[in-house]
């Protein structure tokens, strides 16, 4: 790849350098040697053109470099934002998933009672490249589904859920064993070329998921008793 100014000459990107001897004057331009077609340089509203992208392709290291260079990708403007980021690149980004909590969380709720879940909806930004070009990501949590471990309907919401007494995100186990919850999360990104100011959709959405601990999902019965069920050692009728 070479990303330089138009071609069309002798050379693409700076005249007075020899093709293939880099960047001696240190003005940061390379000649990439003739291409195959001029480019238009556009007027940009949000700042000055981005360069275009040059290619060149061989079948294999043993066969010769092509004679001219293949315009990959025309001069675009930041307003534009060159290349298009699609859902699979989105896909592909290091998203983290939020952390999932509990209430109570002590490795074990009672049956028929309100287990509270909820988790984070703070944004992520990140940094990655297309095809050259430094793109800034910020990825937005649009929905999430905890699925409870017990066969029963997943719960899917927009809300990151509240503690108790406002909590709004919840599950009543009705019957005794052990479970995990899974929360998965949806989100929706958008991106801009670095240094840009104009912000473009991410077409689809990309998913996180984590898993909770294992817990159990217990009865407890309460009735009289003589002592306290702190004492050591534990009182028989505990």
């Amino acid at each position: 790849m070479c990303n330089v100014a138009t071609g069309g000459g002798a050379e693409m990107g700076d005249a007075d350098e020899q093709f293939g001897g880099g960047d001696r004057d240190g003005d940061g331009l390379i000649a990439c040697g003739p291409s195959n077609t001029t480019v238009p340089v556009p007027v940009c509203v949000d700042g000055p053109p981005l360069l275009p992208l040059w290619s060149q392709r061989r079948a294999s290291a043993a066969d010769p470099w092509p004679a001219t260079w293949t315009l990959a990708y025309g001069y675009s403007c930041p307003e534009d934002v060159v290349p298009p980021m699609t859902e699979a690149d989105f896909r592909r980004l290091p998203l983290a998933p939020p952390v999932l909590r509990l209430q109570p969380d002590r490795g074990w709720v009672l049956v028929n009672k309100e287990t509270i879940v909820m988790t984070d909806d703070a944004e992520q930004t990140l940094q990655t490249t297309l095809l050259g070009y430094s793109i800034e990501v910020v990825a937005s949590p649009s929905s999430y589904r905890y699925d409870f471990g017990d066969g029963s309907r997943d719960l899917v919401t927009t809300s990151a859920g509240h503690p108790y007494p406002d909590h709004d995100t919840f599950h009543r186990y009705e019957t005794l064993g052990t479970v995990a919850v899974t929360l998965t999360t949806t989100w929706t990104g958008r991106y801009r070329l670095a240094g840009s100011g104009v912000w473009h959709d991410i077409p689809g959405t990309a998913e996180t998921a984590t898993t909770s601990a294992p817990f159990t999902v217990e009865e407890r019965r309460s009735r009289l008793v003589d002592d306290l069920c702190t004492d050591i050692p534990t009182p028989d009728d505990c």
